[in-house]
């Protein structure tokens, strides 16, 4: 009777056990609470992230799009204004040609020479053009959300690409999301710093949209960390020049006063570098939402301590690639992050600084690049 007892109790102690287990293993994701990284407070301010996380979750029904190729696909391009654009362009355009003629007949071309008011009367043109699919790279949040309801309402899907727009008609978009580059950037910043010090902030460009949002990001962190004084914040317009000059009144200002810098773009931090160089002072870690060739050269050179994000040109391979799943009827995510879609897109710092940067490359390269050597010696972007 004893041995029954103790049998019985053993056996209900190992099954307490597994379920005690079980509940141990149950990830916080199974809780709504849980899904997300941000505050209520963080959701409810920006009407961007909520988007961004609602659309995450959700699958894209193209039923209605599907109908056999060769497709006609639209671009509405931002246009070669710099060489971020010019790569994008070229990237996709050597994407098709790999394709061939069977999968894509004809990519038809807008150039915004990114003006807002350029874009929209071009996209009319692009859809007076019956495309199949369209892929916009919108030069304005509130511009082009009429165009992207006028391609929905003639049944052309539309594939935004690095940017959004306030409309909701949109298939999909292809970016990643620009409030985590702000957040991620800051953070390693204050953790460099050691949750202490005085830095210089340089944004964007004024009321743009992957300007703004990063900043916000940004400014969620500052807001945690109390003890980073903020000595000055300036737009640098994402130019190299005008990156310069304001670091170069901060440095006359400030001096070695400044800590550390958080920075926008790669060519803001490019002049930001120089500045500090030619003014014979340390550069102070530095954050950078993104790269440049250059930016890699110059931290590698000078060993630099940074950490920077990647907004690609090469996403527009991936906004094809959406265009065509789009037309084969398959679902797609309402929102598709390349980071988790393509190649070397992750964030770099010293330690993975080497599987970057490519000494041929001109300076105004953005990686990742996925043209052949060929193609990059031809455009001159690369030395032979």
């Amino acid at each position: 009777m004893k041995k029954s007892v103790l049998l019985s109790v053993f056996l209900l102690l190992v099954l307490m056990s597994v379920v005690l287990v079980q509940a141990q293993d149950a990830t916080p994701e199974a809780t709504p609470e849980a899904t997300s990284a941000y505050t209520q407070a963080e959701l409810d301010a920006s009407p961007y992230l909520q988007s961004i996380v609602t659309r995450e979750g959700t699958m894209a029904d193209t039923s209605q799009f599907k109908k056999d190729g060769p497709y006609k696909i639209a671009l509405a391009a931002q246009g070669p204004t710099n060489s971020w654009a010019a790569l994008f362009d070229e990237e996709i355009r050597y994407h098709v040609d790999q394709l061939g003629k069977g999968v894509v007949s004809d990519l038809l071309y807008a150039d915004a020479n990114g003006s807002a008011d350029k874009q929209v009367p071009e996209v009319e043109d692009l859809l007076s053009q019956n495309p199949d699919a369209l892929i916009l790279v919108p030069m304005g949040r509130a511009a082009l959300s009429a165009s992207v309801d006028r391609a929905a309402a003639q049944g052309v899907p539309v594939v935004l690409c690095a940017s959004g727009v306030d409309s909701d008609s949109f298939v999909t978009e292809v970016g990643t999301n620009l409030y985590d580059i702000g957040v991620r950037q800051a953070q390693w910043l204050v953790d460099q710093l050691g949750g202490k010090g005085k830095i210089v902030v340089m944004d964007g460009i004024p009321g743009v949209d992957t300007a703004e949002i990063a900043k916000t990001g940004a400014a969620s962190i500052w807001a945690k960390n109390p003890d980073i004084q903020i000595l000055d914040e300036q737009y640098g317009q994402w130019s190299t020049a005008e990156a310069k000059k304001v670091a170069e009144q901060w440095i006359a200002k400030y001096g070695a006063d400044i800590q550390g810098v958080w920075s926008d773009g790669g060519q803001m931090s490019q002049g930001i570098i120089e500045a500090f160089q030619e003014a014979k002072l340390p550069v102070p870690p530095l954050a950078s939402a993104d790269y440049s060739n250059g930016l890699l050269r110059q931290v590698q050179d000078a060993k630099i301590t940074f950490h920077a994000g990647q907004y690609p040109n090469a996403m527009s391979i991936l906004c094809l690639d959406t265009a065509i799943k789009i037309l084969q009827g398959k679902s797609v995510p309402r929102f598709i992050d390349f980071r988790n879609e393509m190649d070397k897109t992750q964030d770099v710092d010293n330690t993975n600084i080497a599987d970057f940067y490519n000494a041929k490359w001109s300076d105004d390269v953005f990686p990742p690049i996925f043209l052949p050597d060929s193609k990059m010696i031809e455009l001159k972007y690369m030395t032979p």
